[in-house]
């Protein structure tokens, strides 16, 4: 690495010659004004702004690129002293929104901009660290130099140091802004010396800008923006893969079309990376391999075979998620989205676009996949469960061999206990909203489409109000997924109260057998036609709920994996809790 400082002009002209590169893996310019004035501030205060990160471009490193999100025009304050073939283009790694900003405001390039120093201010509030005095304006028909009488001065203006100083001089002796230097024009020439301090301040900053070495690679260059990166973004393997095939296809179009194209995949959060991962997996497959979809497999793809495998991958992979939502998932609980990414490639081998017979209501994938998702902790990398769990789906399909089924280990005291943090809840809720037909409170009816509220059935503020366990409160057990409706209508509501209501309704109308049947299916322990049901729900059986609650969720469990459901799991089993 190189380091070096970097004059204002140098990197305005080298802005302006378009010689400034930012990587396609780089997100949009998103500085707020407030952002972009704190900096201008700090350079008038010649405060450090952290360095920049450039590396030039070459030959052999060619990284898919935009120009900074400025609107620069030909012509330009800043003057041309050194031609601009001789230095080639430099990609920014770290620092486009303050190089972005530093642009706008002092090459006149704001899209809808026009930034201005109000002289006035600088002279009143610059001493009291305010950025007041740094103005900006909606772009009209004209593009003045001053405004408001001279009072704002268009910032780019001050760099020309000669014309800077001659309306910097007449707005104070002018202006009648400043009556009290009429009499005392040593006073105002200090005035008029203190702004064009500031000024000399922001034309003579310098900004320390690091480079790169030439013969780094498009990987090494990566790792060292996520390392370096001021905002913590972290690049996604899709970002890196937008940047290598670009223009030849251009992926970011391709997965834009494709989220219109597949509502399901936006809704679900997914990543592009994964239409890449199935992609990969399919083409890996028909070679005969069994290789694992990491970051360098996904980048070493052709741009060709992305290009002609990308809408079939996608397809595969949308409706892979819709027969995860028919089992229960929705954006909030989807367990796991590499089990997914396994099936959804194996789809994608299929010939048959609707391969029915393979995956819907399909009782042992349904096995195999719950199985999956209900495991306590995941010990191997995720690329290479994708990668295990595409071979077994795999010769399944394709050989006829037996697809194992794991073991599930839960018994009541983990379900207790268990809350968010364990892995497998998700799971659960999603066992629980294949089975929930109607809305527990309201009786509406539930879908796919419905939006669901994780409830808590004795409320959370009994953990203080009656000192109840915060661990059972908060676990499985405790929780009940329902309309957003109802949820918000039961409040803080305790459930011999609200169930109570609901068994009193129920007997008026006659359909306590209806209510029978939904309190089962989101089982909720004991029988509404008995006299003393509601008891069951008394504070002080609070413990007794959650375990009889444990053992109804557990028979749920057994109804879906059958005999791979261990109830006995070792104390390391039952302690195992993983984010």
């Amino acid at each position: 690495m190189q380091t070096t400082n970097f004059g204002l002009e140098e990197l305005l002209r080298r802005a302006r010659e378009k010689n400034l590169r930012i990587p396609r893996f780089q997100r949009a310019f998103v500085w707020k004004e407030s952002q972009v004035k704190l900096l201008i501030d700090s350079m008038s205060r010649s405060y450090p702004i952290g360095s920049l990160l450039f590396l030039d471009k070459t030959p052999n490193l060619e990284i898919a690129s935009r120009s900074i999100d400025a609107t620069i025009k030909e012509e330009s304050s800043i003057e041309n002293d050194r031609a601009s073939s001789e230095e080639g283009e430099s990609y920014i790694l770290d620092g486009q929104q303050r190089a972005t900003s530093i642009a706008r405001v002092f090459l006149n390039a704001h899209p809808k901009k026009q930034y201005y120093f109000d002289l006035k201010l600088m002279l009143e509030e610059h001493g009291k660290e305010e950025t007041s005095w740094i103005k900006s304006r909606q772009r009209g028909k004209r593009d003045p130099d001053r405004k408001d009488k001279g009072r704002l001065l268009r910032a780019d203006v001050i760099l020309e140091q000669q014309k800077a100083d001659v309306y910097l001089s007449e707005y104070i002796e002018d202006s009648g802004d400043f009556p009290q230097f009429a009499n005392d024009r040593r006073k105002g020439r200090e005035a008029v010396a203190h702004v064009k301090g500031i000024f000399e301040a922001i034309r003579n900053y310098k900004i320390p800008v690091v480079t790169l070495e030439r013969n780094s690679g498009v990987e090494s260059v990566c790792r060292v923006f996520e390392t370096i990166n001021s905002t913590g973004t972290r690049l996604t393997t899709f970002d890196l893969a937008v940047a290598r095939f670009y223009p030849n296809p251009d992926l970011r179009t391709m997965w834009e079309k494709t989220l219109g194209d597949h509502k399901i995949l936006g809704d679900f959060d997914v990543d592009g990376e994964e239409v890449l991962q199935v992609l990969y997996l399919s083409l890996a497959a028909q070679g005969g391999a069994y290789p694992e979809p990491t970051r360098g497999n996904l980048l070493s793809l052709q741009g060709h075979e992305v290009e002609a495998g990308w809408e079939k991958s996608a397809s595969s992979l949308a409706r892979t998620y819709g027969w995860a939502k028919s089992q229960g998932a929705r954006p909030r609980t989807l367990p796991s989205h590499n089990v997914l990414v396994a099936m959804a490639a194996i789809r994608n081998l299929s010939q048959d676009e609707s391969d029915g017979e393979i995956w819907e209501n399909h009782d042992l994938i349904r096995r195999w996949y719950f199985s999956k998702i209900m495991q306590a902790g995941a010990s191997l990398a995720s690329n290479y469960r994708i990668g295990l769990d595409f071979a077994a789906l795999r010769q399944y399909v394709e050989d006829k061999k037996t697809l194992q089924i794991q073991e599930v280990k839960l018994d009541v005291k983990i379900l207790m206990k268990m809350r968010r943090s364990d892995v497998r809840y998700k799971a659960l809720q999603n066992m629980f909203v294949t089975a929930i037909r109607h809305d527990l409170v309201s009786g509406g009816m539930i879908d796919s489409e419905s939006t669901l509220h994780d409830h808590h059935i004795f409320p959370r503020n009994a953990m203080k109000t009656h000192s109840l366990s915060r661990d059972m409160l908060d676990s499985i057990c405790n929780r009940v997924p329902i309309l957003g409706k109802s949820n918000q209508s039961l409040g803080e509501a305790y459930p011999q109260d609200y169930f109570g209501k609901m068994k009193r309704d129920a007997a008026g109308q006659g359909t306590l057998s209806g209510l029978a049947e939904r309190l089962k299916d989101c089982m909720i322990p004991g029988d509404p036609r008995e006299s003393s049901w509601p008891e069951l729900f008394s504070v002080d059986k609070f413990p007794e709920f959650c375990r009889s609650r444990a053992d109804i969720i557990i028979g749920r469990v057994r109804q879906i994996v059958g005999n791979s459901l261990r109830e006995s799991p070792s104390d390391e089993d039952s302690s195992e809790y993983d984010e």
